[in-house]
């Protein structure tokens, strides 16, 4: 039935339910605060947002009305990023005098490796020295086997001289490289790209600063504190994309590191592996491997016991031969058997004459023994040269006797207990403890300043929003307040 005007008159159960139930609900969403118009947050139920048409849902989440709270909060937010970053620089600092540290040891092995290969070629050049005089001996046929014996000898030391060398390759080399690396590109990530980043950082909060201090006028472009806030954010976007990529590098360092450290065979294992992989040199690796575990048999060992005792063969005979070998003839008793010198007896039936001792006897002749008359024969001794005896006894004191001679010098560095602490300090005290530590004392920091530029991005849109409104005409706000109370269908609530 129609009332007349053309509509239809409510059903009897809706008027009935009307007065008691329906319309004080509608008064009491009346009363509800009303939602943003034509913004973004309309579609998602208007949490915590405002516009000058009307107040957000959440009147108590928003800092609306209070700009000096919004600019508070900034400006702790902004100062905490700045201690952060500072943070960053002194980690960074850490990171980098242990890397540094860490150059250094390994310049400290290569220098010991090239102190060992320089003593592996002053030892060649010593057995030549060696070698030449003891051609230039030109001692009497009777004595070319003895004279043999000491040119094989130093022949023998230079080959394995050389065989010490080779076998010590081009490992100072490959650590100077390692060393050169670590200290020039380690330092160029840590300190360059440590302060870009670090200075980055400081210049977002300084600009989060002016915005948070700057003032706000109602229109461009005296709108200074949301112009910086807003540019601020713009630039916080980017530190973010930075900021991710550095932590995965920093986290993959880490991880690799961490892997390498924990390693089941041990740290200094894991770093032999390293060498094999790295290093095309097998015998190079095979000494570092043992230098770095001190397991196994040394591989220059067995050159150097060579060398010794090629060392101990010329000593005896120059030894045993030195007054045959620098004197002319000698007389010798009548009953001795002069066909069959023996070097160890000579010396008790004859005495011996040098060419420029006038009392000596005449080769082959009869002579005085030991103040008897005519009770010896004199006979031929070596008759070398002893400028060139005299040159082989000093170049085998020096090589082999001399505190600062090759041999001398090889044998007190060469052992894997002067050698392995370097390796070990290197590698358990400073790569596997304290780099690993700074390493990642650096992440956490990054984390922490990836985390707070997020939050105080998120805080920094809704302060810059406060900031702005609190500038709007205060009656402009009240007109547009009415408005949205006297037009309930534009409600938050009405989607």
């Amino acid at each position: 039935m129609d009332s007349g005007n053309g509509s239809r008159p409510p059903a009897p159960i809706l008027h009935s339910l009307r007065a008691p139930i329906i319309t004080p609900l509608f008064r009491r969403f009346d009363r509800l605060p009303r939602c943003c118009h034509d913004t973004f947050y309309r579609r998602f139920g208007c949490m915590c947002c405002s516009s000058a048409k009307g107040e957000g849902c959440l009147r108590n989440g928003h800092p609306k009305g209070h700009p000096l709270l919004a600019r508070g909060v900034l400006l702790v937010s902004f100062c905490l990023v700045i201690g952060l970053n500072v943070g960053i620089d002194n980690v960074r600092l850490e990171v980098s005098e242990l890397l540094l540290k860490v150059s250094e040891l390994l310049d400290g092995v290569s220098d010991m490796m090239s102190d060992l290969n320089d003593y592996a070629l002053d030892m060649n050049v010593t057995a030549g020295k060696i070698s030449s005089y003891a051609s230039a001996l030109d001692c009497a046929d009777d004595y070319s086997d003895q004279t043999e014996s000491i040119s094989d000898a130093s022949g023998t030391i230079a080959e394995y001289a050389v065989l010490i060398s080779d076998s010590i390759g081009t490992l100072p080399r490959e650590l100077g490289k390692m060393s050169d690396n670590i200290a020039e590109n380690g330092d160029t990530y840590v300190n360059y790209a440590g302060l870009a980043l670090a200075a980055l950082g400081v210049l977002y909060a300084v600009l989060g600063l002016l915005g948070t201090l700057c003032f706000e006028g109602k229109q461009n472009p005296v709108r200074c504190a949301t112009g910086w806030l807003a540019t601020t954010n713009a630039f916080g976007v980017l530190m973010l994309i930075i900021i991710a990529l550095l932590l995965a590098g920093e986290l993959t360092a880490g991880i690799v590191l961490g892997d390498f450290c924990a390693a089941d065979a041990g740290p200094l294992n894991a770093l032999a592996s390293v060498m094999e992989s790295q290093v095309d040199d097998d015998e190079a690796v095979g000494m570092m491997s043992f230098y770095a575990t001190c397991q196994g048999t040394n591989p220059l060992g067995a050159y150097l016991d060579t060398q010794q005792e090629a060392v101990t063969n010329m000593t005896d005979i120059l030894d045993s031969y030195k007054d045959l070998f620098i004197h002319t003839n000698m007389c010798c008793d009548s009953a001795y058997d002069t066909d069959n010198i023996d070097p160890d007896t000579v010396a008790d039936s004859c005495t011996f004459y040098s060419a420029s001792n006038p009392n000596a006897c005449t080769t082959n002749s009869v002579c005085d023994y030991s103040g008897g008359t005519n009770n010896g024969g004199c006979v031929a001794a070596g008759g070398c040269l002893n400028a060139s005896y005299t040159g082989i006894v000093n170049e085998i004191n020096y090589l082999a006797l001399d505190d600062d001679g090759p041999l001398v010098g090889f044998f007190g560095e060469f052992e894997c207990a002067e050698i392995n602490p370097k390796l070990a300090k290197l590698i358990n005290e400073i790569m596997c403890d304290s780099l690993v530590e700074s390493l990642w004392w650096m992440v956490a920091v990054h984390i922490s300043v990836l985390i707070l530029m997020y939050i105080v991005m998120c805080l920094s849109s809704f302060a810059r929003q406060a900031i702005y409104e609190s500038t709007l005409d205060k009656d402009q706000q009240a007109e547009d307040v009415k408005e949205n109370y006297a037009n309930p269908g534009e409600s938050c609530y009405k989607f």
